[in-house]
């Protein structure tokens, strides 16, 4: 969830009417303005037996190391928990995120976030065989669009149960985020697939009952104490993303993320 692409790769993001200034930098929208908000109690609430079987892969498009734990991170714990297999697809290394300064250039972010990923799942319940990297540039997926929904596509399998396909939300506000819920909603209803899309930055730039977002497609899966403490140890493993980068006030990762990502439930457009 590389908070540079804002404004240092993709300047353009920075002037969508959708994303206040604020969205480039700073917490955004506090997480106790979402809490005392009523709608998030309205939300429909998903059956995870039914929604996700154990039979059913899940298969989660990431475009960055952080953004599977941030977006569904919960759920991952949980299909674990019940014996089902996932796949995690890495689409970036997340080389970018600190914009090359020492002590973080690309070439060594890259590995190091790599690792903090590994680390992270095995807190899911993953193991490395479960990740497959493809190692497409931060910050620029929107490019490489075309190629990611053929190797995506060549990733899933529709039988003999179709997957379910999650990936962040096509409005997210951050074009790696939008690029990837495009190509993987593509993939997925080329292959037949199952696809749902979940909102990380939308969280940050929206407000509650915000109209640019289509809260009657929002569903929130309860995840439980075990899966929420799992998720929240996964997130503690990226620890190039929690500390404040040189010359930034703020971490990658920052209160109101954690804040975030500690939520009793995960929320996916369906």
């Amino acid at each position: 969830m590389d908070l540079q692409t804002f404004s240092d790769i993709a300047p353009p993001v920075v002037s969508d009417p959708r994303l206040p200034d604020r969205a480039a930098r700073g917490e955004g929208t506090d997480e106790a303005t979402w809490l005392d908000w009523p709608g998030m109690a309205r939300l429909p609430a998903l059956d995870l037996a039914t929604w996700l079987p154990a039979n059913c892969r899940l298969v989660v498009v990431a475009p960055h190391p952080d953004d599977e734990v941030l977006a569904c991170g919960g759920l991952l714990a949980r299909h674990a928990e019940q014996g089902g297999d996932s796949l995690v697809i890495a689409v970036s290394d997340g080389e970018a995120s600190h914009g090359g300064r020492d002590p973080w250039p690309a070439e060594v972010l890259g590995p190091v976030r790599r690792s903090e990923s590994d680390a992270g799942l095995a807190m899911l319940g993953l193991s490395p065989a479960a990740v497959v990297r493809l190692g497409l540039p931060d910050g620029q997926i929107a490019r490489h669009e075309g190629a990611l929904q053929v190797r995506l596509a060549a990733l899933l399998r529709a039988s003999p149960v179709p997957d379910l396909v999650l990936s962040t939300w096509s409005q997210d506000g951050h074009p790696d985020h939008e690029a990837c819920g495009r190509a993987a909603e593509a993939a997925a209803r080329q292959l037949g697939c199952r696809f749902a899309a979940t909102p990380v930055w939308m969280w940050h730039w929206a407000r509650p009952d915000d109209a640019r977002v289509p809260w009657q497609r929002l569903h929130a899966l309860p995840l439980g104490i075990a899966p929420r403490a799992a998720k929240l140890q996964a997130l503690a493993a990226h620890s190039s993303q929690l500390t404040p980068r040189p010359g930034d006030e703020l971490p990658v990762l920052g209160e109101q993320v954690i804040a975030r990502a500690g939520r009793h439930a995960e929320f996916f457009f369906c």
